[in-house]
């Protein structure tokens, strides 16, 4: 009986997704039955391709990953997310948290029964171990995920087969790292080095990217609670980062736009990402719709015109983390433009326009081929999880964590540096294609050196890093997991809003928390910034509305988010919920 359960449940979960790119599409998925599952090496391929399709998923890498509110954007009020976006969420919410919890599971399923049954096949030994490696290492990132979302979780070391396998109390955070670094580990050994025909597939580099991740989390968090120097975990972070840097198989896009661009997909700053299909496959999504840049109308014409709904916007404040100098990141990331529906061209906003900032770096703007307009909810852009740009921040974070500021760390973060010089000729909305390159060279961002003072201590770099990781990665699902692993959510919010308050009423710039490296723009009349940060003149529709509401709400104890009170009804076993949740 308990195996008819298991092959009724593969047969339904496998047959029910299908692949979700190119390097899917060799695989009949539909050709799977209770009598022939995990018999021959298809059928492993298949099991594969579930455990791929699990990033796809809503509360994964499908949506709820932009939906956090940080110091880089946030979801606006009027989203249905019944207050995710302004920290006032309980355990009873069902629009983010427990599709959270109940889509990263579906996946850890998935991977346990591709690690269970893919052994047992008749089959190349080589291929199938890295068929179990590739099943290990998307168990590993979705709990790697879990844990930083939720603290302990219930550990599931093999697929679940009956009810009784639910009823499974919470492993220790210590534990499920052990777990998934010896997964990780499996996979450095077993898993292919990349090749053209492995994108979307995890590799080598990947597993070790995510070791490097998982060490800094750790070495950070050992920090941020005082519970050791997090030396050990710093080193290995190095480590596996320089191991990815000297494999020389990944490079920077020479333009920053390029490495997001659908037209660009697959690019060599790929480490590993979610890969996105469409039209009419069902294994799109909403990445663009959400992220992107609105036009002057609304419905069907906004979408023709290449437009977004605009729910998640940048923060106001976010612009003045770039330098100057820093347009291209600045322009591509927060962008203070609306497109024009009639012409199809865009127009800027005002400094005292109450049109939000948009996180712009998905858009879907400028419209390059029939029927893309119309792709809102079936969208084929990828969506990162690791950037060969995030390899260089992650091991110049590690060096000065370790030793302070080095010429190797400043030598990896100069590459960024050098990246942001290059500009499009016809400029950065426009996003003209083929690319006319050009340096910025007289308000170019220079080299850092030691002579800067932004290098001139371990905490002014680790300060600069701070920031660089968002100028860089921003709108990638990264800061609140950074800015929890370093302890700072709730400082850092709450200090956007007095830089704000700040902007509005023209204090000197001196007076504000210092941002390494930011050139900050003139000044303007008081009356202009007041409208724009503060609202009209009765205090209404302002860009502060919002994060006020932020800023006084979130608290320490959102450095975790609460067990869904859903999954504590089905499984008793999970006990009480986090701290200041009921």
């Amino acid at each position: 009986m308990k195996n008819k359960i298991k092959y009724l449940f593969l047969f339904v979960l496998f047959t029910s997704f299908l692949g979700c790119s190119d390097f899917l599409e060799e695989v009949p998925v539909s050709d799977l039955t209770v009598e022939n599952s995990f018999k021959t090496e298809a059928d492993a391929k298949a099991a594969i391709i579930g455990v791929y399709n699990s990033l796809q998923l809503e509360g994964v890498y499908g949506k709820s990953q932009s939906l956090f509110s940080t110091d880089e954007h946030n979801a606006g009020s009027k989203v249905p997310l019944s207050g995710l976006n302004l920290y006032t969420f309980t355990a009873d919410n069902v629009e983010v948290i427990l599709p959270i919890w109940r889509d990263h599971y579906k996946g850890i399923n998935r991977a346990n029964l591709a690690i269970s049954n893919i052994p047992s096949i008749d089959m190349d030994v080589d291929e199938r171990n890295t068929l179990v490696a590739e099943a290990k290492f998307i168990k590993a990132l979705l709990y790697f995920n879990l844990i930083r979302y939720f603290g302990d979780v219930p550990y599931k070391y093999s697929e679940t087969t009956s009810l009784n396998d639910l009823n499974i109390p919470r492993t220790p955070v210590a534990t499920i790292y052990a777990n998934i670094i010896e997964d990780l580990k499996y996979g450095v050994i077993h898993l292919k080095v990349k090749t053209a025909g492995l994108a979307g597939h995890a590799t080598q580099d990947a597993a070790k990217t995510l070791l490097a991740s998982i060490y800094l989390t750790r070495g950070s968090m050992a920090r941020r609670d005082n519970t050791g120097n997090g030396i050990t975990d710093f080193t290995l972070a190095a480590r596996y980062s320089k191991e990815v840097i000297d494999s020389n198989r990944y490079k920077l896009c020479p333009y920053f736009p390029d490495a997001f661009i659908v037209q660009n997909k697959n690019n060599d700053e790929i480490v590993f990402d979610v890969q996105f299909k469409s039209p009419g496959l069902g294994v799109g999504n909403t990445i663009g719709l959400n992220m992107g840049i609105p036009s002057d109308v609304n419905g069907v014409d906004n979408l023709i015109s290449g437009g977004s709904q605009g729910a998640i916007r940048a923060n106001p404040y976010h612009q003045y983390y770039y330098d100057k100098a820093d347009s291209v990141r600045l322009q591509w990331t927060d962008a203070r433009i609306i497109i024009v529906s009639a012409t199809g061209k865009f127009t800027r906003l005002s400094a005292v326009d109450n049109q939000p900032v948009s996180a712009a770096k998905f858009r879907r703007y400028p419209v390059r081929s029939p029927g893309f307009a119309l792709q809102t909810n079936d969208y084929d852009v990828n969506w990162p999880i690791f950037r060969y740009a995030e390899v260089l921040l992650i091991y110049a974070e590690a060096l000065n964590e370790l030793d302070g500021p080095t010429q190797e760390a400043i030598d990896v973060l100069n590459m960024l540096r050098s990246r942001a010089r290059n500009v499009n000729k016809e400029g950065v909305h426009a996003d003209v294609l083929p690319r006319t390159l050009t340096l910025q060279k007289s308000i170019g961002l220079a080299d850092l050196t030691f002579s800067n003072p932004l290098v001139s201590s371990q905490a002014a770099f680790r300060d600069y890093i701070f920031y660089e990781r968002s100028r860089e990665l921003s709108a990638e699902g990264k800061r609140w997991f950074d800015l929890v692993r370093w302890g700072s959510l709730k400082t850092t919010l709450q200090n956007m809003i007095d830089k704000m308050s700040a902007k509005a009423l023209e204090e000197p710039v001196v007076q504000w928390p210092p941002l390494p490296g930011i050139i900050q723009p003139p000044p303007t009349t008081p009356n202009k910034w007041k409208k724009y940060w503060i609202g009209n003149d009765e205090g209404k529709n302002g860009q502060t509305e919002e994060w006020n509401k932020i800023t006084s709400n979130v608290q320490d104890f959102h450095m975790l988010l609460p067990i869904p009170n859903a999954e504590r009804l089905a499984n008793p076993s999970i006990g009480p919920n986090n701290p200041g949740y009921n």
